[in-house]
């Protein structure tokens, strides 16, 4: 299980640190901005040996086990951060050894796992044998049906889910102002982990972003730049995963492990605090950085979107006016909400009346004195045929289905497994629009929710984790 500590969004307060060799960062000290980034480039470029692709398998073995929770076989098993559970049982664990991938199969969960770039690999060198294709600091082992769901997607943070894995990472539409296209969302307990990583990679490899940074798959990420080499939408939302999600026993561990490994270390793992000092709105070019509104988000429930967004500071703000558009262009004020200081807001917008339109949300920051600013703009599509949202996914003892309306409906439920086969099927009527079922009895795995109305049939997955 992972060791969690509570952090606030921007400060950096006491945390288990990592414990690099003395004197490692110490040209590093004194240092901000692209300066502080140079000075760990050059620290971290300085005895990294490329060990090989192939060695990884064997690294794994010692820097990515964890004792096993379910099924038979080895007593240690990989740490995938894919399928691991850290609240609960884990859906499957994989052999160290004989579940590597060997080169066919893993056309579904649990079967193989392999060498996920977490940069992946055609945003860079493109080969395996190069340093950035081979290094460690950004290299997980996770199961490969996963690996191929994320593909070459960016990271971030979904709005609708178009695939779901069985510890719940998302793949779907992005929920990130200023983030578009598909993203692939890993589970709260290993955002930081990743985030880390990718920070660690466009420092590590920064003389190389001026070329990178045009590559048409990380054109969303990269900057094409040695500062501050993220596009500022994704800057903002990794900076945002480090702070949330601080540097854990299993960090440090893989850490201490890949300098062992490969004579190199991952420094926002050793020094957190650095983040914050690399990139910050003191550093030329960085000015928006963090901005009132650094995080801008929504999520289809329902008949509602829930958008929320997360504060840096709130020097002299007076609200907050949602405004909405259907075309990207001409904005209509929804609703207000009253600036009081707080780290996070909420705001429902009710969109029934508007399926199968795009709609677009932004936040107009008006100060006391009548001065105002707008956030980045949040778009996402609303589908036609979402009758019900079920919750909570991942669920346990039970599931409960949320219609779109508050009527006392009749439907018909149907759970059926992987397999197909029916497990539940039940007659059942809404409760002002809600429907409780009990899955208490049903082992874990996914499941397809179906509800058939009338003649209109709905589907939802959802995983079931029952010990």
């Amino acid at each position: 299980m992972k060791i969690r500590l509570s952090l606030l969004l921007i400060t950096i307060p006491f945390i288990v640190i990592a414990q690099p060799p003395s004197g490692y960062y110490n040209t590093a000290t004194g240092q901000n901005c692209s300066g502080l980034k140079t000075a760990l480039k050059n620290i971290i470029t300085s005895g990294h040996t490329n060990q090989g692709y192939s060695a990884l398998w064997t690294q794994f073995q010692v820097s990515d086990v964890k004792p096993r929770e379910v099924g038979t076989g080895s007593t240690m098993v990989i740490w995938d951060i894919y399928s691991d559970n850290p609240t609960g049982t884990d859906p499957y664990n994989f052999n160290p050894v004989t579940q590597q991938d060997p080169g066919s199969g893993g056309t579904s969960e649990g079967q193989y796992f392999n060498r996920e770039h977490s940069v992946p690999l055609g945003w860079h060198s493109g080969s395996t044998g190069s340093f950035s294709g081979s290094d460690f600091h950004h290299i997980f082992p996770t199961d490969k049906k996963v690996n191929s769901e994320r593909a070459n997607h960016i990271y971030g943070k979904v709005a609708t889910a178009t695939w779901t894995s069985l510890n719940g990472s998302k793949l779907g539409s992005s929920a990130v102002a200023g983030i578009t296209g598909t993203v692939f969302e890993p589970i709260d307990a290993y955002k930081g982990d990743v985030a880390r990583a990718f920070l660690y990679f466009v420092t590590r490899y920064q003389d190389d972003m001026p070329s990178w940074g045009n590559n048409t798959d990380a054109v969303r990420a990269f900057e094409p730049n040695t500062f501050p080499s993220v596009d500022i939408a994704y800057l903002r939302l990794m900076i945002q995963w480090h702070n949330a999600d601080p540097v854990s026993q299993k960090e440090i561990d893989r850490n201490n492990a890949g300098y062992t490994y490969q004579g190199n270390r991952n420094p926002f793992v050793d020094h957190p605090e650095y983040v914050n000092e690399v990139w910050n709105s003191t550093c030329p070019g960085l000015s928006a950085l963090p901005v009132d509104v650094i995080y801008f988000a929504g999520k289809l429930n329902g008949n509602m979107i829930n958008l929320n967004w997360e504060v840096a500071t709130e020097i002299n703000l007076d609200r907050y006016e949602v405004e909405r558009s259907f075309n990207g262009t001409s904005f209509t004020n929804i609703g207000s909400v009253k600036a009081e200081n707080r780290n996070a807001y909420l705001y429902n917008d009710n969109v029934e009346q508007v399926r199968r339109r795009r709609v677009y949300y932004r936040l107009r920051k008006v100060d006391k004195d009548r001065k105002f600013a707008y956030s980045s703009v949040f778009t996402i599509h609303i589908p036609l045929n979402t009758k019900f949202s079920v919750y909570p996914n991942p669920a346990n003892d039970f599931l409960k289905l949320q219609l779109n309306n508050s009527s006392n409906e009749s439907a018909m439920i149907i759970i059926s497994d992987i397999t197909g086969k029916i497990v539940i099927k039940q007659n059942v009527t809404a409760q002002q629009g809600l429907i409780s079922i009990s899955t208490s009895h049903l082992g874990t795995g996914s499941y397809i929710v179906k509800m058939i109305t009338g003649n209109d049939e709905y589907s939802q997955r959802v995983l079931i984790m029952n010990k």
